[in-house]
């Protein structure tokens, strides 16, 4: 990347070492190593402070490196895609066999063996683990604002470009001024409904 350079050669016209520079960002020496050896790229905040400190201007800075940050952006986008997407698998598989160790005949021998406890303890811990996957999922969706099915879909998908509907309802009235609390509330009601839905096919089978 071009900006590695301009760094190096700029911080060296103007006689400060990689320490005297962090200082002035309020960044650590390592971080302008890394911006210098084109391990890492400065952030907006940081880019800002450059170019003023460096008297130049951010699209001089970055000249010839837009196409590079456009191609990790979308990188990076596609990553996050199929983080989620596997995370979902794991999440509906730890569900999945919470619900079979619940309703199988594996329960019964978890309970002759270790009691009742442990038993219903073990078959639970799926579950959980299975909710705070969940958690990290919504974590993501809400980060990238993804509500609608379509988007989230997208999302996996690597599309650069979401289009996004501003009448979902996490955009619009009280869940848009308060989306954490909207998408906690949806959870808990989820997990509260998943949790009743279990207990009665529990009781169905027992």
């Amino acid at each position: 990347m071009d900006i590695s350079n301009q760094i190096k050669t700029r911080r060296e016209a103007m006689g400060l070492s990689q320490e005297q520079l962090a200082e002035k960002l309020y960044v650590s020496r390592q971080t302008i190593s890394n911006w210098e050896r084109d391990k890492t790229y400065p952030d907006v905040q940081s880019l800002l402070m450059l170019s003023i400190l460096f008297d130049t201007s951010i699209d001089t800075l970055v000249k010839g490196d837009v196409t590079v940050m456009e191609e990790v952006v979308e990188r990076d986008h596609k990553r996050m895609g199929t983080r989620m997407l596997w995370l979902a698998v794991l999440m509906l598989a730890l569900l999945a066999l919470s619900f079979t160790l619940m309703l199988s005949p594996a329960l019964d021998w978890m309970e002759s063996t270790w009691g009742s406890d442990a038993a219903y303890t073990i078959s639970a811990m799926p579950a959980v683990i299975g909710l705070v996957v969940a958690v990290i999922i919504d974590n993501i969706k809400r980060k990238n604002d993804l509500v609608t099915y379509k988007e989230i879909l997208a999302f996996v998908n690597g599309d650069a470009n979401i289009e996004r509907d501003p009448q979902a309802l996490p955009r619009r009235g009280w869940a848009a001024q308060h989306r954490l609390a909207y998408d906690l509330l949806t959870f808990f009601v989820a997990a509260l409904i998943g949790g009743a839905l279990g207990y009665i096919a529990w009781g169905m089978l027992h």
